[in-house]
Parts: C-alpha cells; sequence; structure tokens
C-alpha cells in the first residue's frame, strides 16, 4: 500500500521578512504570530513528520514563505541544507590522550632505563622542557583547575521551568509553553534530560 503524495505547500497569507543572522526559532515564532497561529504548531508542521520537536525542514519553510531555501540558508542564523550522502572519509575518532601521572612515570623510565636525554625525553614525548624536569625531579603533576560551568539554553529559563516541573508539567507541555507563552524554542531533548535530571 503507498501513501499518496503530500499536496504542495501553499505561501502563507502574512509574509515576515527574516532578520539577518535571526535563529531560525524566532523566525518561525514571528511568522506564526503574524498569521495567528502557536508557534509550537507551525514549528511541528515544518518538521513535515509526526515528531514535532525536530528539525524544521528548510524547504518546508520555504515554501510557506515563497523564498528560496538558499535565500534563507543565507539569512538566518542556524538553518541547515539538506544534508548530501557524500562519501565516508577517514575516522575522526580522536586519541586518548595519555593521563598525566602515567607520561610522567614513562618519562622516568626512559631516563633510567635509555639514559636518555631531556631533549631527547622532550622530543619523544612532545612535551616542554619544565614538564620534563617536574618527572624527573620526582613531582606529581598538579591536579587540573575544574573548568568552570558552561552555560546553557536552560539558564536564562530555569526558574519558569523549574516552576512548571514543580505544577507537573511535563517535557513536552514545557516546551509547548514556552514556545507559545514565553517566545522560547529550547531543543526538545535538553528539556527532557533536565526534567529528567530534576525529577
Amino acid at each position: 500500500m503507498t501513501q499518496d503524495p503530500e499536496p504542495p505547500l501553499s505561501q502563507l497569507p502574512i509574509q515576515v521578512r527574516p532578520r539577518p543572522g535571526e535563529p531560525i526559532g524566532s523566525y518561525i515564532r514571528r511568522l506564526a504570530r503574524a498569521n495567528h497561529l502557536k508557534p509550537s504548531y507551525l514549528h511541528g508542521f515544518l518538521t513535515g513528520s509526526t515528531n514535532w520537536f525536530g528539525k524544521p525542514q528548510l524547504e518546508r519553510l520555504a515554501a510557506l514563505t515563497g523564498r528560496s531555501p538558499d535565500l534563507l540558508q543565507r539569512a538566518l542564523a542556524d538553518a541547515e541544507a539538506p544534508r548530501r550522502r557524500g562519501k565516508p572519509g577517514p575516522s575522526s575518532t580522536p586519541t586518548k590522550k595519555v593521563d598525566k601521572k602515567e607520561l610522567y612515570q614513562r618519562i622516568r623510565h626512559d631516563a633510567e632505563t635509555e639514559a636518555l636525554s631531556a631533549r631527547a625525553l622532550e622530543r619523544r614525548h612532545g612535551v616542554t622542557w619544565r614538564t620534563v624536569r617536574a618527572a624527573l625531579d620526582g613531582h606529581d603533576p598538579r591536579p587540573r583547575k575544574p573548568l568552570p560551568r558552561r552555560p546553557t539554553a536552560i539558564d536564562p529559563v530555569q526558574p519558569l521551568i523549574d516552576s512548571m516541573i514543580e505544577a507537573g508539567h511535563g517535557p513536552t507541555q514545557i516546551w509547548v509553553q514556552l514556545m507559545d507563552e514565553h517566545d522560547t524554542s529550547i531543543s526538545y531533548g535538553i528539556i527532557r534530560r533536565y526534567v529528567h535530571d530534576r525529577t
């Protein structure tokens, strides 16, 4: 049984120009409000699937706005062109970093067993003379300073989301309310993880 093809999409009656560098979520919200639609509904419609929370399709947005996908891609900050299948390239798996304590032990071992000079140890292990000197002096590496916490998309609306969680709302309700009532687009996956961690 074959599925009937989707009829061609018509342009929305009221058009809104994308602002240069505007995020696609912001443009969809402005477009929805101009046409008296709920932003969450328009976003879901633009995904072209039953998964309302996915990435809006640029071709569908282009059809509704009468603008070319190329123009939208150039104007909108995070709009992605349709993916083209390319030839598989070499694996980009990063090489495992050697633990600093283990590195110091290797330097000491090579210095003792092979009587290598400090310069030879630097070249072999790809380190500076300071690292070689610290290892040969028998010092343990200094512990790394903890990195400062990176800001997340949740931060600006965290109190709001927390109040929704306390009110018993799930990730779907929170995603819809943020978009429709608070003019905020956050990835559904980020919201779901945050709600899971909090509950």
